[in-house]
């Protein structure tokens, strides 16, 4: 798998901690110059890849593009940092924290043109994304097509999720209802065309296929799965938060969500089980 790049926000945060600074005890040497380009460079504390200083192969490729695992440096001190020996992963994560607390308090950014162009291109994608929906779906004058909301915000599209599971849920409770009545069904038939419905309850339970017919999908299968993806959206959602509130602590909504979320995912992972 190629190396993943480092996330926007991730970029942005970086910076914004940085003083404009390299992050080696006493340099002064700027990330960006008098012509705002940069001149120095994103160094991974543990290595992106395989062969790199201070690799994990325990670690993912997530993480090693996440904040916590990046620090900026001019690049002599990132040549010299490729020491392991001298410079361990322990040694860089003090150095970095270190020198974000010196620069706690200060508003650096970085020229946010090429952020503002993706964002420019985002913005166009999800019009397209609209129209085609809206406009060119193949199946537009049917009445059919399925919605995709391109102006749909990251809340709105996991609500939807929720709501889908919900109505997955709805959905298999009413095959298990259909199901439980099928024996009665059958007896309804046969008394309606004048047979004896009683020969039925001669049959062992385990060889008439039509008790409790589906029971270990109705009550195994089907709940051990809603409750997989429920937490996966739960846990896919703190995940995003996390980061999300690196460069926006001032949202109050996410701030409240986040705060809901914790508890969930605390309580999937000390009590979810499988229902066997």
């Amino acid at each position: 798998m190629p190396r993943l790049s480092p996330k926007l926000e991730t970029l942005r945060a970086l910076f914004a901690r940085s003083g404009n600074q390299c992050a080696f005890p006493g340099c002064t040497h700027p990330l960006v110059n008098g012509d705002n380009l940069f001149i120095a460079q994103v160094c991974h504390i543990e290595a992106a890849s395989s062969g790199g200083e201070r690799f994990n192969p325990d670690s993912d490729d997530e993480y090693r593009r996440s904040y916590e695992n990046l620090i900026l440096l001019c690049y002599p001190h990132h040549i010299e940092t490729d020491d392991v020996d001298r410079y361990p992963v322990e040694k860089l994560k003090e150095m970095k924290l270190n020198h974000e607390q010196l620069f706690e308090k200060s508003n650096f950014k970085i020229d946010e043109a090429v952020l503002y162009k993706l964002k420019d291109q985002m913005d166009e994608y999800w019009e397209k994304i609209e129209r085609t929906n809206k406009l060119e779906h193949v199946f537009q004058d049917s009445g059919l097509a399925m919605e995709v909301n391109g102006k749909a915000s990251f809340f709105e599209v996991m609500q939807s999720a929720h709501d889908a599971i919900a109505g997955i849920e709805h959905l298999l409770e009413s095959f298990h209802k259909s199901d439980e009545s099928l024996l009665e069904d059958l007896r309804a038939i046969l008394e309606k065309c004048g047979l004896d419905a009683t020969v039925i309850d001669a049959i062992p339970y385990y060889e008439n296929p039509f008790f409790n017919r589906n029971w270990e999908y109705h009550n195994l299968g089907s709940a051990n799965w809603l409750q997989r993806i429920s937490i996966d959206l739960v846990h896919l959602e703190v995940k995003y938060l996390e980061e999300y509130l690196i460069t926006n602590s001032d949202d109050l909504k996410a701030k409240k969500r986040l705060e809901e979320l914790m508890p969930v995912l605390e309580e999937y992972a000390s009590n979810a089980m499988h229902v066997d």
